[in-house]
């Protein structure tokens, strides 16, 4: 999977906003926390969602494999239903 636009990431005093650049491209902005941020770093690249599971999981050790893949899961399913990801 990997995002179908390509998007720059604007840190904004700790909020996070990404916005897509190119002609044929996502018409909107996303507000993102750092998190979400990190992780349409990740989808720059073609990547799996375990990949980013291990990525965020050594980032973030104090967070347990549920509330990653909780949130993972909800982030990356906005993503495909708003055509943003192209899905594995």
């Amino acid at each position: 999977m990997k995002l179908k636009y390509e998007f720059v990431v604007m840190d904004m005093g700790g909020e996070y906003s990404a916005v897509p650049v190119g002609d044929d491209t996502f018409h909107g902005i996303l507000k993102l926390n750092a998190i979400g941020a990190e992780i349409l770093e990740q989808l720059k690249e073609e990547t799996t969602p375990e990949k980013v599971h291990k990525y965020l999981k050594e980032k973030y050790p104090e967070s347990t494999d549920k509330e990653i893949g909780e949130n993972l899961v909800n982030f990356l399913n906005y993503l495909l239903k708003e055509g943003i990801l192209v899905g594995p």
